[in-house]
């Protein structure tokens, strides 16, 4: 028994499908790091049923799916199939052979298949229980798995133990028999408290059955009133339908008369439009031509009003320059006059300037002596200003002091008193709420005493009506289902007729051709509608005619052209048609011949390709005449499966066309359509006969549902005669007492003794409340003392500094008017100074402006010059100019004349067309008006229909009757509003007699056959329990047994293995938990290398510790090999030499176990019989690459 084949597609890295075929011996896995090595492990154990993510190193589930890379999309499923080879029957099944698949979608949903059938979970796991290759076996081990064989958490150590001694079944059987022994034990107590219940029943039958009787008889009296009313509403009801129905028909017939009428009126409209579009055209041009002209016009004014404009700018420019020749003649005299009368001021100013400095001096010392003055008087003011600021502070410190005591010492007594009232208040209500237990406490007793006789009659009928209305849930989920079918089916035909009555899909030129009869006398059919294919096939036979679906068929060449005359005068667009007699070509020419062979061997090599379906003209279904059509049209055309079968074939056969089962398409010209699969009820081919096959289906499904009706109604009644409404309301009314009254109970007793802990409390604080009032009062008595002497010393303070301010203030005025003195020297002094600056600046300025008014006039003399020149040039252009305007503007008025003309035929033919508009936008609005009418009384028609339905539904579930048309002469004056008081008043009383027992009169011999049916009960629970405990004593006893004797066979072999990896005079040991269940107790593993005596196994070397778990896992391959083994990295920590010890044995254990490993190490390759590497060719995408080492060398894409 080994693995065989393994199947990837969508798993992690693995996008494509991946297929490995394992060997016997030993198989490694390489490939560089990240490349998808582990996947493959990951896929194995994923595949046995793995429910971790995080064991496959994923957050969720979900992930292990192909999540896309920068070129390939996300896919929405994952999927791994493992196929063993089950030659030595360790497998529990007949099968030689068996595959696992498991998938799982983007959404969550995952499933399981056995041999491609859908199986549980629960399936696989027991398939592979006990031997040695579930997801929790030994059977993939892993680098980290190391660490945690030898830890000290032992779990998974027990579990190889476990799986090697075969004792998970026995676990699992004495699991399940103490669940069923829990069961017995509760079920037991239950039967035993309901057996002392039931004979407290029979007292309260014969009060129930009074009013049983009274019940019966309104209920009697309600069913005749309302099964009255009820037909008296149904035939109302029919009335109002059937005169809707009238209304509505009136209205669309009115409707389809306007249709006519605006459809004549467009073709009238078209022929005036065309003429219109000719005299339009003409105007068009005679505006061109005056366009151009006026153009012209335009332009030849503009250059004559720019050159009169720069004339008269030129002569303005002349005046303007000759004036400014006058002003700056003028300002030259000016300039030479304000240069003399600076230099004169310029001599007085340095002259008062001297006498200032002088004066300036004298100012600054007097300044310097009094400012020394000012800062001692200053210095000193601080000194004493600073001391009185903080004899302040000492002051304000005391009294807010002294003001936090007399708070204190308030809020002290308050709360005294406050406890000392709490305390007269929870004595008060001590003694009420002792008083209220004492009633509440007889309360209890009753409502305990009713409650036992409720639940006893409850329980007997529940069972009963639970096992109907379980056959009930299952009878209505069918009709519900049923009914969804049929009205799926209906929408479906209601919308299939709605797109084959607009032609919707089709062109608009096919429509307007289907629609009108004018252009033919015989039947018009579509290609689409003439065939059908299964459906499997009618998204491949949809794409292959996609080009030929508009088709029109006819029988001559006349209807031909009359249809083609018709869409040119409509202006209805194109549309393609189909002439039978055109299929027949003739005799064929010998070429041909020769043609038509190769393509037939062609065509046989195409039928025996992997992945072909058929040739699409076969999967047609029509009538014999059509066939030669689509024979021709579909000619080459070959249905396959998929897109990639699609590819490969048309490489192949380039002449030939390739369709898949999702409507792809591949032309032999090159093109490719191809996408996401379409809808059904999109396609437009077969839509017809689709209708037709959902319209035949409709009556027999409508009579499975009628008889599942009628099964709902026998079981309904048998429903309704046990009630269990009236004794679960009982019950759940003395429940909620007993609960009230306990509730109550509790809460006094806890208000009580909550009461008396806050007295006990409020009298300890009152007491520590009383120190501390005593030492606020000492505190406020010192602090008064304190603060009295503190506020004289302040006062004199006060006054002392009030003197030395005054003195301070005179000798500042003092101060402050020397500054102002000083400051008004300075500032004469600096405007003196900048009126200097401003007359030198003032004569340099001067004297520059004298020589550029002097270049201004000589260049303005230079332009007046200049401009006359210009001016003559002018006039003889402007001449010439106005010449050309007039010729110009006569053409222009000629044109002009011939465009009104036109243009008042234009005017005529559009007003025309305007009335006839007018006319069809009138009749439009009177068709959606009667339009709208048919809705509306289809609206009021689905209103009544609701009624009535709801009606039907209501009497039915009420009373089990369907209703029939009847007459009432009286319907017209009968008083519905009263009768429906008068049934209301009926189901009040009815509701006012509370719960009823309709079975009363023969529950107590059902309650006495119930007593000794429960008594039996009883017995049989005693016998099942005691037959329970022999089994798990059974159970225990050959588990330990088993568990023992593998324990010892794997210690054996442990030791002897151990020593041959290391050292023979190394020691090691498996060592059981003493005076402790075998199968719960610790298993510890020694390991000593020679040299060594750690004190711990966690302290050995990493490649100790793997060949150590290496020593551990053949000691139970010894004892029940397991099938296969998947190392994954293991031998990274070992040196050379113990990779040789490690493959050495892995050759040993080969001939019994496949071991499959991943690995860096080239030794261990070397040791291995095949090669698989693993490639990562794109980003993010994982392939496979074999060598076996005995064969030639092959390569597996």
């Amino acid at each position: 028994m080994y693995l065989k084949k393994l199947e990837i597609l969508g798993f992690k890295s693995f996008q494509q499908r991946t297929m490995i075929n394992f060997n016997h011996g030993l198989t490694a896995v390489v490939g560089p790091n990240g490349c998808g090595k582990t996947n493959i492990v990951d896929a194995i154990r994923w595949s046995l049923g793995e429910q971790k993510s995080s064991t496959l190193r994923s957050d969720k589930m979900e992930n292990v799916i192909f999540n896309g890379t920068a070129n390939k999309k996300p896919m929405g499923m994952a999927e791994v199939s493992l196929t063993i080879e089950n030659d030595r029957g360790i497998l529990p099944t007949e099968y030689s052979e068996v595959s696992i698949t498991r998938r799982i979608f983007r959404s969550g949903e995952s499933e399981y298949l056995l041999n491609k059938n859908l199986c549980r979970l629960k399936d696989i796991t027991n398939l592979f229980m006990d031997t040695g290759m579930g997801s929790n076996a030994y059977s993939v081990i892993e680098l980290k798995m190391v660490e945690t064989i030898l830890s000290n958490r032992a779990d998974e150590r027990r579990t190889m133990f476990e799986e090697a001694a075969g004792v998970n079944k026995y676990k699992l059987r004495r699991r399940l028999t103490l669940k069923k022994l829990d069961e017995v034990k509760s079920d037991l107590t239950r039967v035993n408290d309901i057996v002392t219940e039931v004979e407290k029943k029979v007292n309260s039958l014969e009060r129930q059955a009074k009013r049983a009787d009274k019940y019966n008889k309104l209920s009697s009296s309600l069913r005749e009133l309302e099964l009255d009313l009820a037909d008296r509403e149904y035939a109302l009801f029919h009335r109002n339908k059937a005169e809707f129905k009238l209304a509505k028909e009136e209205a669309f017939s009115k409707k389809l008369n306007l249709e006519s009428e605006i459809a004549k009126l467009e073709d009238e409209i078209a022929e005036i439009k065309k003429e219109l579009y000719e005299v339009e055209q003409s105007l068009n041009k005679k505006r061109t031509d005056i366009t151009a002209h006026t153009e012209k016009i335009h332009s030849v004014q503009q250059h004559i009003s720019v050159s009169e404009e720069r004339k008269k700018s030129l002569e303005r420019n002349i005046d303007k320059y000759k004036q400014e020749i006058e002003e700056l003649n003028y300002q030259l005299e000016v300039i030479e006059e304000g240069i003399q009368d600076n230099s004169e001021k310029l001599t007085q100013t340095d002259h008062l300037i001297q006498l200032k400095e002088k004066e300036r001096e004298e100012v600054s010392v007097e300044v310097d002596s009094q400012k020394k003055n000012l800062e001692l008087k200053r210095a000193s003011l601080k000194v004493f200003a600073e001391n009185n600021l903080n004899k302040f502070k000492e002051i304000t410190t005391e009294e807010n002091k002294l003001l936090n005591v007399e708070k204190s010492l308030e809020r002290t007594n308050a709360s005294i008193n406050k406890l000392n009232e709490k305390i007269q208040t929870l004595t008060g209500n001590i003694a009420k709420t002792v008083g209220f237990l004492e009633e509440l406490s007889l309360d209890k007793t009753d409502v305990e005493k009713k409650l036992a006789e409720a639940e006893d009659i409850y329980a007997r009928k529940q069972k009963e009506k639970e096992e109907l209305n379980k056959k009930l849930s299952g009878l209505k989920e069918n009709e519900l289902t049923a009914r969804s079918i049929i009205s799926s089916i209906k929408e479906k035909i209601s919308f299939l007729q709605n797109l084959i009555d607009n032609l919707e899909g089709f062109s608009k030129g096919a429509k307007a051709l289907l629609e009108n009869k004018v252009w033919t006398t015989g039947t018009k059919n579509l290609l689409a509608n003439i065939g059908d294919a299964d459906e499997k096939f009618k998204f491949a036979i949809e794409a292959a005619l996609k080009n030929n679906l508009n088709n029109i068929l006819v029988e001559t060449i006349d209807e031909v052209k009359r249809g083609i005359e018709y869409l040119q005068i409509s202006n209805f667009g194109k549309a393609s048609f189909y002439i039978p007699v055109y299929n027949n070509n003739g005799q064929k020419t010998l070429l041909q011949k020769i043609e038509d062979f190769f393509i037939n061997r062609k065509m046989k090599k195409i039928i025996k390709e992997n992945g072909f379906l058929g040739w699409a003209s076969e999967l047609i279904k029509t009538d014999e005449k059509w066939k030669p059509f689509f024979n021709k049209i579909l000619f080459r055309i070959a249905v396959v499966e998929n897109l990639d079968a699609a590819f490969e074939l048309s490489k192949k056969y380039p002449d030939f066309n390739f369709t898949t089962l999702n409507g792809d398409l591949i032309h032999t010209s090159g093109v490719i359509e191809a996408g996401s699969a379409p809808k059904l009820d999109d396609t437009l081919f077969g839509r017809k006969q689709l209708l037709e096959n959902l319209i035949k289906d409709i009556p027999a499904r409508e009579a499975t549902l009628n008889k599942l009706v009628k099964e709902i109604e026998q079981v309904e009644e048998q429903i309704a005669q046990i009630d269990l409404k009236v004794l679960s309301e009982k019950g759940r009314i003395l429940i909620n007492d007993l609960a009230n009254v306990e509730k109550q109970i509790s809460q006094f007793e806890y208000e009580k003794q909550k009461a008396v802990d806050e007295i006990e409390k409020s009298r300890q604080e009152i007491q520590e409340l009383v120190t501390v009032s005593n030492s606020y009062d000492n505190e406020r008595e010192s602090l008064s003392s304190a603060l009295s002497k503190l506020v004289i010393q302040k006062k004199e303070a006060d006054e002392e500094r009030e003197r030395i301010e005054e003195e301070f203030k005179a000798i500042e005025t003092e101060y402050n008017k020397i500054v102002a003195r000083k400051n008004n020297v300075e500032l004469e002094h600096e405007r003196l100074c900048g009126s200097k600056k401003n007359l030198e600046s003032s004569i340099i300025h001067g004297e520059q402006t004298l020589e550029t008014t002097k270049r201004s006039i000589e260049k303005r003399e230079a332009d007046i010059k200049t401009a006359g020149e210009e001016i003559s040039t002018l006039t003889e252009i402007l001449s010439e100019r106005i010449e050309e305007l007039d010729e110009l503007v006569y053409d222009k008025g000629k044109l002009e004349s011939e465009k009104e003309i036109i243009d008042a035929q234009f005017k005529s033919i559009r007003e025309n067309i305007s009335t006839q508009e007018k006319l069809q936008s009138q009749y439009r609005k009177e068709r959606e008006a009667a339009g709208n009418e048919v809705h509306s009384a289809e609206m009021r028609l689905n209103e009544i229909d609701f009624k009535i339905e709801n009606l039907k539904s209501s009497v039915m579930e009420n009373y089990s009757v369907h209703l029939e048309l009847k007459t009432f002469e009286d319907l017209s004056m009968f008083d519905f509003n009263s009768r429906h008081t008068e049934v209301h008043g009926l189901k009040n009383q009815i509701k006012n007699l509370g719960p009823i027992n309709l079975l009363a009169y023969s529950e107590f011999e059902e309650e006495k056959s119930r007593f000794e049916f429960l008594n039996k009960q009883r017995n049989d629970l005693l016998e099942s329990e005691k037959d329970l405990i022999r089994t798990i004593e059974e159970i225990n006893t050959t588990a330990q047994r088993l568990f023992l004797e593998t324990f010892e066979k794997i210690r054996d072999n442990f030791i002897r293995i151990f020593r041959s990896l290391f050292n023979p005079g190394d020691e090691a040991d498996l060592k059981l938990e003493e005076s402790i269940d075998p199968l719960e107790g610790k298993i510890e593993i020694i390991a000593k290398p020679k040299g060594k005596r750690p004190t711990s196994i966690e302290l050995l070397s990493g490649g100790e510790k793997t060949l150590t778990a290496i020593a551990l896992l053949f000691a139970i391959y010894l004892v029940k090999p397991s099938p296969f083994c998947i190392l994954d990295e293991i031998d990274a920590p070992l040196d050379d030499a113990n990779v040789d010890r490690f493959t050495k044995i892995l050759k040993e254990f080969s001939t019994s176990t496949q071991f499959i490993v991943v690995t860096h190490n080239k030794r261990t390759m070397e040791a291995c019989d095949t090669l698989y590497g693993v490639t990562m060719q794109e980003e993010g995408v994982s392939k496979i690459v074999s060598v076996r080492f005995n064969e030639d060398l092959s390569v597996v894409a």
